[in-house]
């Protein structure tokens, strides 16, 4: 199960369009489930998935505590099952490349759950391999 938490004020998030990403997310979860990489990852093991929406200062902070690299992310993956996202990030790079606020976020939230299934993006094969589930569960669960 994957419940999804607004910690952040920065972004207007209406209480709707936060049951709208847990839905997609709980629909998203048994397809990451069901395309693990490198043997999959913890998400099998996990009852609960919790994503905490927060703002770049926090994510900023979040990055520097866990992982020794300072500045703003768009997604931080907790093999406990946490996933943080920044909706500050989500908000500049959906712009950028040219995806609504929400739906740029869900991807977040979808790549977050690939992680949890084992995927890795530091490679650029992997990232490849990655990028094209994280697409296909995207187009189906968020329309």
């Amino acid at each position: 199960m994957v419940e999804v938490y607004n910690n952040q004020g920065v972004i207007a998030i209406s209480d709707a369009l936060i049951e709208k990403w847990q839905a997609a997310a709980n629909l998203a979860f048994p397809m990451a489930l069901a395309n693990p990489a490198h043997g999959g990852g913890p998400l099998p093991e996990l009852d609960l998935v919790e994503i905490s929406i927060v703002d770049d200062p926090t994510i900023d902070q979040v990055h520097r505590d866990f992982m020794d690299i300072p500045g703003a992310t768009d997604v931080i993956t907790f093999a406990h099952g946490e996933i943080v996202i920044s909706a500050e990030t989500a908000q500049s790079y959906g712009a950028e490349y040219g995806n609504a606020f929400e739906r740029e976020l869900m991807l977040y939230l979808i790549h977050g759950l690939l992680h949890l299934s084992g995927h890795e993006d530091t490679d650029p094969a992997e990232r490849a391999a990655m990028e094209k589930v994280q697409f296909e569960i995207l187009e189906a669960v968020w329309c």
